[in-house]
């Protein structure tokens, strides 16, 4: 029994003598569209940051990590798999380094590389909440503390 009825929304503004008036439709969503592949050289290579202090925010050109969704300038991985969509596979240097102990260069220059979504892997609030899992907060300092690289590896997965 669904408890909760859909209203019809009415625009107070209408006049009822003007039937020609848009009405208000709703937008479906479009079938999500893999990112193309895109070159990368050597060179772009050093926009990637290496720590969290290298990372300047840019609310208008920057792009978001998936993993602690900052919008910055700095160079990012990108999923190569087809149904890897938006930023799930958007990973800055020291997110992929801190939490799965990967280097965020080799990933950018490997043609095969799957973000950790992709593999089930994904320490993420958002990832942890949908595999029924509780969310971790910051543990790379206590995962450092007992001897572990990184979090995937502390955490066991």
């Amino acid at each position: 029994m669904n408890r909760f009825k859909r209203r019809r929304s009415t625009d107070s503004f209408s006049n009822s003598s003007e039937p020609d008036s848009p009405r208000k439709t709703k937008q479906r969503r479009r079938a999500p569209v893999p990112r193309p592949l895109v070159e990368v050289t050597e060179a772009d290579l050093v926009l990637v940051a290496e720590r969290f202090a290298d990372k300047r925010y840019d609310s208008i050109n920057g792009t978001s990590c998936h993993q602690c969704r900052q919008k910055t300038d700095d160079l990012k991985t990108t999923c190569k798999s087809e149904n890897c969509v938006g930023i799930r596979g958007q990973f800055c240097g020291p997110c992929l380094r801190n939490r799965y102990g990967e280097d965020a260069k080799e990933a950018i220059m490997n043609p095969q590389w799957v973000c950790p979504p992709c593999r089930g892997i994904c320490n993420c609030s958002f990832c942890m909440k949908k595999r029924g899992r509780r969310c971790t907060g910051i543990l790379i300092h206590l995962a450092r503390e007992k001897g572990f690289e990184d979090v995937k590896a502390f955490l066991g997965d």
